[in-house]
């Protein structure tokens, strides 16, 4: 979580609506709603809310804080029901790296 503080820390507002933009495309919101999809609700959800938090103080942009939280919502999700798919190996990648998931490439 540190390394996506700093990293988004330090990130302008247009990059910050840069990657809602790529969210947004086709490739990655059929991606991410398809692996959705295919997992089932869980009883045991993670608990986002003080991760929205921390991250809305830091970057101001609540938009892409809640997608944060959705993605760490699905990565809990799939570990849960030990699904595995190249989609959810790259969400936890890029968020291991520091960085906010935004250019799938299917």
């Amino acid at each position: 979580m540190e390394n996506l503080i700093n990293h988004l820390s330090k990130m302008t507002n247009r990059e910050l609506d840069e990657i809602l933009d790529k969210r947004d495309s086709d490739i990655f919101d059929s991606a991410w709603c398809s692996a959705n999809n295919d997992l089932p609700d869980s009883e045991m959800r993670l608990d986002t809310e003080d991760i929205f938090i921390k991250l809305s103080e830091v970057t101001e942009c609540h938009e892409v804080c809640s997608y944060i939280s959705d993605d760490l919502e699905l990565i809990n999700k799939a570990k849960i029901a030990s699904y595995q798919s190249e989609f959810i190996k790259y969400l936890e990648k890029c968020y291991e790296q520091g960085r906010v998931p935004c250019e799938w490439q299917g």
